[in-house]
């Protein structure tokens, strides 16, 4: 079968969690596997081809063929299936794909605010730089600002990644408004039972449900712990492992490895500098203008991290 609704991101906004805390109820399948990417894949004529720049581990993770993907839920006994993949926020294609495949599809997005969102994207990939990340940081940030959207095409995205205005516009332009809910990370931090509530509202399933929520997955880092440099050394090899492994297996191993994460985290993680915050502060105030009046959303002022992240 095919899902019935996507989480379509922000990565770094709390899609992990909600992944695996949407799975535990009765009426809900979410994929085997999470981030199967699917429907970042066009038909072709030799087979389903990239929307996105040949990056090899991202694509290699990724289930781009039909019947494989339609093996990830189950064929029956459910009200609502998932999938959850935050690169279907950011390819442009995306959008007309899934409509094509699934013209009733109900869709999530979750935004974090987008400085707090970029840094922890870059951390996360670049979590060996320690204490030079700031500065590596904003000589990335200096490089990626003058060029236009064009994520995963150009080395650099982190900063391009949380121009939501852009990214929902383009679902907006395919789907009817009722059918897209957009959270605010903070919110499903602070109070994720509503949060919840509110997803399984749009999917169609009891929403009386009680989810638990006790454990975060995939937090922010920056840590040069034991387990962090073990993480960091083996990442490369999991895109491959996930392919390799039946999907109920690499399932179970991914969401292992996301409690590990989510029980190493270090708090004491490096901060970006204020100017590169004020710049991109000032960078990103036409989106969040645009989001606080389609969604009501606002970000308050500028805390670099969450008190609890994801």
């Amino acid at each position: 079968m095919l899902p019935t609704f996507f989480v379509l991101g922000a990565a770094r906004s709390g899609t992990t969690s909600l992944h695996y805390w949407l799975a535990q109820h009765p009426d809900i399948a979410m994929s085997a596997i999470k981030e199967p990417n699917h429907f970042v894949f066009r038909p072709g004529p030799d087979g389903p081809e990239p929307c996105i720049a040949d990056d090899r581990r991202l694509l290699t993770k990724s289930v781009p063929d039909r019947s494989t993907y339609e093996r990830l839920f189950p064929a029956g006994g459910v009200r609502a299936a998932g999938d959850a993949s935050p690169l279907y926020l950011y390819t442009r294609e995306t959008p007309e794909l899934i409509a094509s495949a699934v013209p009733d599809a109900r869709l999530i997005a979750v935004v974090r605010e987008p400085v707090d969102r970029a840094w922890s994207h870059f951390v996360y990939v670049n979590d060996q730089l320690g204490a030079a990340a700031p500065e590596t940081f904003a000589r990335t940030v200096r490089q990626e600002l003058p060029r236009g959207y064009e994520p995963y095409r150009t080395g650099t995205h982190f900063v391009r990644l949380s121009r939501y205005a852009e990214q929902l516009q383009r679902y907006l332009g395919v789907f009817p408004r009722e059918r897209l809910l957009v959270l605010s990370y903070d919110s499903l931090v602070r109070d994720p039972a509503t949060a919840l509530k509110q997803v399984c509202e749009l999917v169609g399933v009891d929403a009386s449900f009680v989810f638990d929520t006790s454990v975060r997955y995939n937090p922010s880092n920056g840590a040069t712990s034991t387990f962090w440099r073990i993480d960091r050394a083996l990442r490369p090899a999991f895109p491959y492992l996930k392919r390799a492994l039946p999907s109920g297996v690499a399932g179970r191993l991914a969401s292992r490895r996301a409690k590990l994460r989510a029980a190493r985290r270090d708090e004491q993680a490096v901060q970006m500098t204020s100017d590169v915050r004020a710049e991109l502060i000032d960078h990103f105030r036409p989106d969040g203008e645009w989001l606080a009046a389609e969604t009501g959303i606002t970000f308050a002022g500028s805390p670099p991290t969450a008190p609890t992240p994801l």
